[in-house]
């Protein structure tokens, strides 16, 4: 009886520094793990685009990162540092292609007023027509009406993803961004100034 004892002790004793071992051995594992930078990501494209034609100090700039695999693009983000002037009507416009839709917007502008909501100054536009070079415009801090919204800052981070499952690396596509307004002669204008983010898979970083 004394004997089984002492085995049935030994195989508990075993079994407990086997279990110890297995834990501290997951928990190195996990203390272990390299963090992923730029995960599938084969491009960036840097810009920078001031309302320079007119008096306001409307600007925005930042980074379009391409996310893609064996040959396809997979999603594409476009990171963005935004100040409207507080008499510009016109903000600022990215001009997404055909074939994208935008599947996230994320934004501080004007998130530092507890009294404004963020979403409230972010509009998003689709086309119809089919000769169109752009399906999607997103907004931020635009009046249509011609009313300054007061002006800010802040970040816009604006999620896309392909209508089709994947696009292959033959086709580029070109991001269209604008700032500004002004009236000249009793005309109304909105994007003062323009640039083209030009991206493609083949280029790579």
């Amino acid at each position: 009886m004394k004997m089984k004892w002492r085995t049935t002790f030994i195989l508990v004793l075993l079994l407990s520094i086997l279990v110890i071992t297995l834990l501290w051995q997951l928990n190195q594992d996990k203390s272990s793990i390299e963090p992923t930078v730029n995960g599938n990501i084969v491009q960036v494209r840097s810009f920078h685009l001031r309302s320079d034609s007119t008096h306001l100090k409307t600007s925005t700039k930042g980074s379009v990162f391409v996310k893609g695999e064996h040959g396809q693009f997979e999603q594409i983000q476009i990171v963005a540092e935004i100040e409207i002037d507080p008499l510009d009507w016109g903000g600022v416009a990215f001009y997404i292609p055909d074939h994208w839709q935008v599947s996230n917007i994320t934004s501080s502008y004007q998130g530092n007023q507890l009294t404004l909501i963020p979403e409230v100054y972010i509009s998003t536009w689709k086309t119809s027509g089919n000769d169109a070079s752009w399906r999607t415009m997103v907004e931020v801090g635009r009046d249509r009406s011609y009313v300054p919204t007061g002006g800010g800052t802040g970040t816009v981070m604006i999620d896309l993803i392909p209508e089709q499952i994947s696009m292959s690396t033959s086709e580029s596509i070109v991001i269209g961004i604008e700032v500004g307004s002004k009236e000249e002669n009793g005309k109304r204008m909105m994007g003062t100034d323009s640039i083209e983010v030009p991206l493609s898979l083949k280029e790579g970083l």
